[in-house]
């Protein structure tokens, strides 16, 4: 594939660009059968982007690969799945995990995940790594039911902080943010309060990992308004205080990305945007990493200041 510049928006009124080639990861890309890959951690890494997938196999059994790029378009993906390791009680109830999230945070590499422990829920795990060959699980997974954790990229008051979504009985839930002294120990939890829309009504969770700018922390969110598979997932922006990110300066109503191409409105789960990673690019633009419709990796773009502006202005 060649590197082109970004497609323009979808409409007068859209905020991103989705990438001419999208999608630019699909099942048939991949170096194994698989049915899947999506949901992708994103980070800047060495002298490029790194991605972990997320790849569901033909027995819808989640695994991660690595892809790396050098222009953050056209990706190298390893041939075999990482080693990530279990815990005692992942192992003891389901060896799925899912929807990484990458941070770069005292010159080491954080994943946080969410795993699925059988009819118990989901609960958040964190690791560390160095090279995206080695993990090192990081304390124990999350009391359910928790997922989305975006960990921030610096810490806080002295404090390690996250973005995570505790999740109610009927699966809806909101953003919250809580505090640890030490990675494992987690609590002073508060609610991250954003505009109530008719696309965001049933729940809100974190994306990418919140980006600081002068500003403020840059938040890109997924949404939506039911908790089924016919109504859409969205993504919106907020930016959220250097000091205090439990206090909204901006979050305009408005989305940013909606499912509107093939490629986001029929898969595995139709009409889902939903990001877990964007990484910040030499040239100022904001790459937006997406999955489509749970089926497929995309690529959305925005310069980074334009993102900022339209947070404030919009809001």
């Amino acid at each position: 594939m060649n590197t082109l510049a970004p497609s323009r928006p979808s409409s007068r009124h859209a905020v991103l660009a989705r990438h001419p080639e999208n999608p630019i990861i699909a099942p048939a890309d991949m170096p194994v059968p698989c049915s899947s890959v999506f949901n992708c951690g994103a980070t800047w890494y060495e002298d490029g982007v790194l991605l972990l997938l997320r790849v569901e196999d033909m027995a819808r059994d989640n695994l991660f690969y690595v892809a790396r790029s050098r222009d953050g378009v056209n990706f190298d993906i390893s041939p075999e799945p990482i080693d990530y390791p279990l815990r005692d009680t992942e192992d003891r109830w389901m060896d799925n995990r899912f929807d990484m999230r990458i941070t770069r945070l005292e010159e080491q590499y954080y994943v946080t995940h969410a795993s699925w422990l059988g009819g118990f829920g989901s609960c958040i795990g964190i690791a560390r790594t160095a090279d995206f060959q080695k993990f090192e699980p990081v304390g124990e997974l999350s009391v359910p039911s928790n997922r989305n954790a975006a960990l921030f990229p610096e810490k806080i008051g002295g404090r390690y902080a996250r973005l995570e979504r505790p999740q109610d009985v009927d699966g809806s839930g909101r953003i919250w943010i809580s505090y640890s002294p030490d990675l494992m120990y987690w609590g002073q939890s508060r609610p991250v309060v954003l505009p109530a829309t008719p696309w965001s009504r049933c729940k809100t969770g974190a994306g990418a990992i919140p980006i600081k700018t002068d500003r403020g922390w840059l938040c890109v969110y997924h949404a939506t308004a039911k908790n089924c598979a016919t109504e859409n997932y969205y993504l919106g922006v907020a930016l959220l205080d250097l000091r205090d990110p439990s206090h909204v300066i901006a979050a305009p109503r408005q989305f940013i990305l909606q499912a509107e191409t093939p490629y986001e409105c029929m898969g595995q789960v139709p009409n889902v945007v939903f990001t877990n990673g964007a990484v910040p690019m030499p040239d100022g633009t904001l790459n937006i990493y997406y999955g489509g419709a749970d089926t497929r990796v995309c690529l959305a773009q925005v310069a980074l200041d334009e993102l900022v502006d339209f947070c404030i202005s919009a809001a």
